[in-house]
């Protein structure tokens, strides 16, 4: 297997054994009338499959001439009858397969709706740092592409597999039938094919896992190029978008290259297997015959047997990557729907009325496979209060901010929210009372007015007028009148006019103020914004942090000049503290920073 397909998922799919189970608790199951009414119809269908092969062999018998079956005689007459009773079995059987195909294809699509609502609930309930750790891209691949392809296989193969699954059992039963010897013949072949099959059948989940991985992988690089399209040519960094995405294409591709030789050495242990199967079928019929064990027609039927077992078998062994790969997505499907199933949480305290103290102790965080980024801080930021975190990119500043967010957990200490141990309470209390707001805002797909009741659903017209008055978007003002001249019915989101950096910034402030949780964390927040734009967002955000216990991680050090408090952070560490005043009067790094910011025109950069 190529290395770079395989990195490791950050939720590996469940087994089948655990998937079949979690269908079963979805409303779509199948019930008892299901099975009544299934039953029969695929029983019908084998009966029909296995009568049509074994009356095929014993008219080699009646064209003979020396004999006769029961029931349907001998001779020309007998010979018409057995054409028409296997003419009836056919038809019998085309109706069992068709009606067995609408069950189960009816059956699989309304369990499909089930588990996406089940896996999208999952996810949006689940520890947000697991959520965070799969990507955007891998959890779209889970809910929509492994889903629909599990469906696509099983509408196209799952009747073939459940007949092949039950003629397997019916065919060695009527081999027996004709003679007891025809099972050594099945058992040899078995015994003989088993190392090979078990050794090959190992490596498929493990492929087909690293193949839908790699996909999930390249979805999550493309959503993040088309997010930051415009970033990118701005930078001139096109091409380079188009080396990493064809770079991961490749890793993809690969994957798939990969995993394709597994699959034609279970084809060629089928072609083998049936080989086999019929020449010592052929042989062993031959024999009977020949010692007068077993008429000729008998042994035709058990060649028969085994000629129509061929497309099953084959059934099995063609579409035996199809099958791991609708198990394996059925797999990952299963485990995003089950992802933060073991997490529990004792009752949870109402939330906050009042702008709360926040208390960090002895906090430590490290990336998977880096360093310490944060080792052994502590700080307390007072009720009410708006403390600028400043520091050179790198830092640690957005990290410690995630952290306090509750979207990275903490290798090591505490957080408490107004004496509240965020270890012990749900990411959506957290959730409840902290909010983070980043330079990346997301507009949800519809009429502004949806929008901001997404913060408060049930508000009225003239609330969200006031909040978008309240952080610089008054209904007919220039910016307002610009971007939104159909007012709170103008569409934003995916398929409208894309908004501004900065009015975007807006919209999710008046969503904080009407949302109005008592801790805000800002991070960056208003870095996109132009020159011009700038002192109005910063504006905007003073107002959103008002009245709450609010973190703001500055971009532009102004924003620090009319903090409360401001802390300079380097590398993880928390080095100087106090007041703009008292930091300028220091003398230290800050006061070092904020010169050179000065002298720069008080321009956006990395501080």
């Amino acid at each position: 297997m190529n290395s770079a397909g395989r990195q490791a998922d950050a939720l590996p799919p469940t087994t089948l054994a655990i998937s079949l189970r979690h269908l079963g608790t979805l409303p779509a199951r199948p019930g008892p009338g299901w099975y009544l009414l299934a039953t029969p119809i695929f029983l019908l269908t084998l009966l029909c499959m296995v009568g049509t092969s074994t009356l095929l062999g014993f008219s080699v018998d009646l064209i003979d001439g020396g004999g006769a079956l029961p029931v349907l005689g001998g001779g020309a007459a007998g010979f018409g009858l057995l054409l028409g009773v296997v003419a009836a079995l056919l038809l019998l059987e085309t109706i069992g397969r068709a009606s067995g195909g609408y069950l189960i294809i009816s059956r699989v699509r309304r369990l499909s709706v089930d588990l996406r609502k089940d896996a999208l609930a999952a996810a949006l309930r689940a520890p947000v740092p697991e959520v965070m750790a799969l990507g955007t891209g891998n959890l779209i691949t889970r809910i929509t592409q492994d889903i629909d392809t599990t469906v696509r296989i099983t509408s196209f193969i799952g009747v073939r597999l459940v007949i092949t699954t039950l003629m397997f059992p019916a065919t060695i039963l009527s081999l027996g039938l004709i003679h007891w010897s025809y099972l050594l013949v099945f058992l040899s072949v078995t015994l003989i094919l088993i190392p090979g099959v078990r050794t090959v059948l190992r490596y498929i989940p493990q492929a087909s896992n690293i193949v839908s991985s790699a996909e999930a992988r390249r979805n999550n690089l493309l959503l993040d190029t088309i997010r930051g399209a415009q970033t990118l040519r701005i930078l001139g960094l096109d091409r380079w978008a188009h080396t990493r995405m064809a770079s991961s294409s490749w890793v993809a591709v690969q994957a798939r290259a990969d995993r394709a030789p597994i699959f034609t050495r279970i084809l060629g242990l089928g072609f083998f297997a049936y080989g086999l199967l019929l020449l010592l079928t052929f042989l062993l019929g031959t024999w009977l015959v020949q010692q007068e064990l077993l008429s000729p027609g008998a042994a035709t039927a058990a060649v028969v047997l085994i000629v129509r077992m061929e497309v099953h078998l084959f059934n099995v062994m063609l579409f035996a990557g199809e099958i791991q790969t609708a198990i394996t997505g059925l797999g990952r499907a299963v485990s995003l729907a089950r992802i933060g199933g073991g997490v529990t949480h004792r009752e949870e305290p109402e939330n906050l009325e009042k702008p709360p103290e926040v208390k960090i102790k002895n906090l430590s965080y490290a990336y998977p496979g880096g360093a310490g980024l944060i080792q052994e801080l502590s700080l307390v930021l007072d009720p009410g209060s708006t403390t600028a975190l400043v520091g050179t990119s790198g830092a640690g500043k957005s990290t410690l901010a995630a952290l306090l967010a509750g979207l990275l957990r903490p290798d090591g200490g505490k957080v408490w929210i107004g004496g509240v141990d965020t270890q012990q309470v749900s990411d959506n209390w957290i959730a409840r009372q902290v909010t983070l707001l980043s330079q990346e805002v997301h507009l949800f797909a519809g009429p502004l007015r949806q929008d901001l009741q997404m913060a408060a659903p049930g508000a009225g017209d003239e609330l969200l007028i006031d909040a978008l008055t309240r952080v610089g978007l008054p209904p007919g003002g220039a910016h307002f009148s610009r971007w939104f001249p159909q007012d709170l019915d103008t569409p934003v989101g995916a398929g409208a006019e894309e908004l501004a950096p900065e009015v975007a910034q807006q919209v999710a402030l008046a969503r904080i103020l009407l949302r109005n949780p008592p801790v805000l964390i800002l991070d960056e927040a208003t870095s996109e914004a132009g020159s011009d734009s700038s002192r109005l967002l910063e504006q905007a955000a003073a107002v959103a942090a008002q009245g709450r216990t609010a973190l703001v991680v500055a971009h532009r050090l102004d924003q620090a000049v009319s903090a409360d408090r401001v802390i300079l952070m380097e590398e993880g560490e928390l080095l100087e503290d106090g007041t703009h005043e008292q930091l300028l009067a220091a003398g230290g790094r800050y006061a070092g920073l904020y010169q050179r910011w000065r002298q720069g025109g008080g321009e956006v950069g990395q501080v």
